[in-house]
Formats: structure tokens, sequence, C-alpha cells
């Protein structure tokens, strides 16, 4: 059995003296309390139960029975020795008699205990009698409610009586958010494991979006976006699981949250057989987020799975060019490689030019045993042979409009260097890091000569081998580190 003694509005704090009216105790008192505080804190509730036995024994203020007896209940209740719980609320009850405050604060915990007892009937009218009878306490009225309806769901299984119950909460604290908010999650959760009726479940999460959205941060927001789609998903509700996405990607403000759900959206359309939408939606990804790797790389693998997932295995190898060309990062780049060894091994229905081209990458011309004119000699690089895909109208216009909405500044021509890679204009995304290089700060230096080589000149050679002298030349010109070579420009013709 799962109980929530404090999950919200916890009565018995576990903070000194919160909630519990307090006379001016003496010093001694105050000193004792903060220890027995000390050991609730820490769970240690064997030591926090005899020090809270010793103190009743010698302090008899009614103000500081109040206090300690809610502390030891808590004590009973956390220990799960529910009948000695409710035996202490029964021993207190006089002390409530007129103290509103606290006789409902004994009434809550006596549901808790009768709860622990599994009397769930008699624990539910406690937290009905709360909710009833102590309407100057709306947040403790809440909280008994909520408590209630966790019996039904959790304890009894009944997930139409804990909805009718949340329900109640969610209308009658309406003006309380957080609670109001707290009942529809709840719902939310019934709804997705009790009744399975996951497009209910879906609209409750939403309305944690959107309704009670100024309850939550944009972590928590995040997480229930994606429970609503991905209970729409289950529903086999892929276009309102879409919207649910987009929805949330616009209203979030931070690309740490936005970025799950725009890579969301490709997915979801490429599972409804709309490869080509779903490759536009890509593209709208990078040209939102040029500057996020971790949003351009995932988007631009899935346009080489959109067109695999329509067997034209040439455009997927364009795109997984595209894809090669425009990764920076080791991990990246060897991921990438591996697209385009199997976009080569689809076009090609055997592993030769796969094989080549992964050797080429790692050995160029000259072959693994790195000596000129021997047998395992690379003269071919197939990578940049791979036609790209097919021009798109539609695409271009995008892709234009991205890159003139760029600021010419560094962080603009770094933008502008990505964009015109996964365009598939590699020469032209070549001279924008190049001009990015140029423009950067002295701090910006070792970023900015990483993406002119490691992806502009990679993406522009078509391949990774000899990008060690390009960085030798950017370094120490063409003379290179020795000062007594002859290094070609690598950017002749740029």
């Amino acid at each position: 059995m799962k109980h929530s003694h404090g999950a919200i509005g916890l009565l018995l704090a576990l903070q000194l003296g919160a909630g519990w009216a307090l006379a001016a105790p003496a010093d001694a008192y105050q000193t004792e309390l903060r220890r027995a505080a000390q050991m609730l804190q820490r769970r240690q509730w064997p030591q926090a139960l005899r020090a809270l036995e010793g103190m009743m024994k010698k302090y008899k203020d009614p103000a500081q029975v109040k206090e300690m007896a809610g502390h030891l209940i808590d004590c009973h209740l956390q220990m799960k020795a529910y009948g000695k719980a409710l035996d202490e609320v029964t021993r207190r009850a006089a002390l409530g008699k007129d103290d509103k405050d606290f006789a409902s604060r004994l009434l809550l915990l006596r549901g808790d205990a009768l709860r622990g007892l599994t009397k769930s009937a008699e624990a539910i009218a406690a937290y009905r009698q709360v909710a009833k009878d102590y309407t100057d306490y709306p947040d403790r009225g809440a909280d008994a409610l909520l408590r209630a309806a966790d019996v039904y769901a959790t304890d009894l299984k009944k997930g139409p009586e804990a909805l009718a119950v949340l329900a109640e909460v969610e209308k009658t604290y309406a003006a309380n958010l957080p609670r109001a908010a707290e009942a529809a999650r709840r719902a939310a959760g019934v709804h997705e494991t009790l009744t399975k009726d996951l497009v209910k479940a879906a609209a409750l999460y939403q309305s944690l979006c959107t309704k009670y959205a100024a309850v939550h941060n944009e972590q928590t927001l995040h997480g229930y976006y994606t429970k609503a789609a991905g209970c729409l998903v289950a529903a086999k509700k892929l276009p309102e699981a879409q919207a649910v996405a987009a929805q949330g990607e616009k209203a979030l403000k931070t690309d740490q949250y936005r970025v799950p759900l725009a890579l969301q959206q490709p997915d979801l359309l490429i599972a409804q057989k709309k490869f080509a939408l779903a490759r536009a939606e890509c593209d709208r990804i990078i040209c939102t987020y040029p500057l996020n790797a971790g949003a351009c790389q995932p988007a631009q693998a899935k346009v080489v799975e959109a067109w695999r997932a329509q067997s034209k295995f040439a455009e997927a190898l364009g795109a997984a060019r595209i894809l090669y060309g425009a990764a920076g990062s080791q991990r990246d780049i060897q991921a990438a490689a591996h697209v385009v060894a199997q976009g080569f091994r689809s076009v090609d229905g055997n592993l030769s030019r796969a094989n080549q081209f992964l050797a080429f990458q790692r050995f160029g011309t000259l072959g693994p045993d790195r000596k000129p004119n021997t047998a395992d000699d690379l003269k071919v690089n197939h990578l940049v042979a791979a036609p790209l895909p097919p021009a798109d109208p539609a695409r271009d216009k995008r892709f234009q409009a991205a890159i003139a909405a760029q600021a010419k500044t560094h962080e603009g021509y770094r933008a502008t260097g990505y964009l015109y890679i996964y365009w598939g204009r590699f020469k032209e995304g070549a001279q924008t890091f190049r001009m990015a290089f140029r423009s950067c700060p002295d701090a910006g230096v070792p970023q900015a000569a990483h993406e002119l080589v490691l992806v502009g000149m990679k993406a522009y050679t078509g391949t990774f081998a000899g990008l060690d002298r390009v960085f030798e030349f950017i370094s120490y010109g063409p003379k290179g580190k020795d000062g007594k070579q002859n290094i070609p420009d690598p950017f002749k013709g740029l």
C-alpha cells in the first residue's frame, strides 16, 4: 500500500513548528524540539519517537502538546504503526475543541491512520468530513479530497470513483490553481493506468500545459506535453499527437525542451507515411535551430529515413552525404559515415563502394599503407559522385529565407554556414565558415577553426582524410609547423 503522508500540504511539516500554533516555549523545549525535528528530517523515526515521548512527559503547555502530538503521530504513520497513530489522534481530540485548525489537522491524520489500517471507507469518510466541516481551510479540504481520490485509485482500484472526486476538487477549488492542477494531473494518471482512456488522459495532460501552465516550470510542462503526445500515439491518434508536439514546441521557450518535441513531429509524419511532409518538417527544424547539432543532425538523419522508407535509395544516399558533411563531432561523424555506408549498400546491393568509402574517409588516396603507388591506393572518392536529392523549389525557398534572416556577425556566419551545408550548397558553406573564422573573436578561434575544417571543408571536399593538413595550414601557413613544407592552399577556389 502506498501512502503520501505529507505529499501535498503535509500538516506535519518537518520544519520546526510548521503549521502548529506555538506558545512562547522555554529555551529548553525549543532545543529539544529542534533535535527531534532534525531526527525527523533524517528519517530517524524511532529515535524521534523516543525523543518526543520523553518531551511529552516534561512539557504540558497546550500549544506545545499540540506541536509534539503532530510530530508524534507523523512518526507512527511513517513507521506504519497505524493503530498507535489512531490512538494518539483520539487521545488529543480534546485539544481541538476550541481550535478548528488543530481539529481539522487531526481529522486529516485520522484519515491517514484509517487508510493505513485498510479501513478505506472510514478513511474516505474522514477526508470528506475535513472538506465539509472546515471550509475555512480550503487548502486542507482540497488535500483531504485528493487523498480520498487516492484511496479510490490506488487502494481500491476504482477509477470512476476516483475521477469523480478529482473532478470535484478541480471544480470546487478552481481558484486554487496548484490544487486544481494536481487534481487534473492525478485524473490523467487514472485515465492512463486504470480506465485506459488514453484520449482523455491526453486531454488532461494538455490542460496542465494550457489551463494550468502558470503552475509549472518549463521542464514540467515539457514532460506533460510529452505525456499527452505519448498517450495519443498509444491511442493511434497520430495527427493529434503531432499537433500536441507542435503546440509544445511553440509554447516552450528553451531549446532544451523545444527540440525533442520538434523532432517528434517528423517521426509521427513518417509513421503516417507522409514522407514528403516529414522531410519538409526536418528542413523546418534545421532552419529553426541551425546552430543546434542536437536538433539538426537527428533531423537530417530522419530525412534519410524518410527516403529509405519509400525505397528511394539514391535519394537517401544523397541525404546521407549531407548528413556526413554537416557532422562536426567525432560521434556525429562516425554515425553519419555509417549511414552513408548503408546508403551505398542499399543503392548497389553489395558492400564494395560502402567499404571503399569508409577506407577513403580514413586513409585518403594513399590507402591503408599510407604509401603512394601501391596496390591498396584508393583512386576514387565515391562520396562526391553521389548525387544530392532532387531540387525542391519549396525547400530552396525555405533555406533562402533562413539564410537571409541571419545577421552579418560571427554567429550569423556560423548559422549561415550550417544552413548552406544542410541545403547541399557545400561550396557556399565552406566560404561562409571561412568568413566566420575571419570574423570570430580571439576566444572563438578554436571553435571557428573546427567548424571551418571539420564541417565546411569536409563537406566541400567530401572527405575526412587530409583535414589535418588544412588545420596545419590554418595554424602555420603554407610552410607548415616545421617551416620547411609547401602545403597547397586548401582554400584556393573558394
